[in-house]
């Protein structure tokens, strides 16, 4: 299978393996595709938890979100992630 990428997408992977992210662009490629079929066979879960975060969410005044808040959400999903494979 032959696959063309845009030339944007190829600078991005270019400078991925230049970084070392990944070692080289078919395995970043490769990483990104089961990523994105993992989330499909995956339906996201509405919890009890959610929901209780998301109602307690909407009564707190609104405020922009920093990297510091990005961290944390990673944070959490890592978390989450790591005991949910358990």
């Amino acid at each position: 299978m032959t696959v063309t990428v845009a030339s944007d997408v190829e600078e991005f992977l270019r400078d991925q393996v230049r970084l070392g992210v990944c070692s080289d662009a078919s395995q970043l490629f490769n990483d990104v595709l089961r990523s994105i079929r993992g989330q499909q066979q995956k339906p996201f879960e509405t919890t009890a938890e959610l929901e209780a975060w998301l109602l307690e969410s909407a009564n707190e005044p609104v405020s922009p979100l920093t990297s510091e808040d990005f961290g944390s959400l990673r944070e959490r999903v890592r978390d989450r992630s790591s005991y949910n494979a358990q």
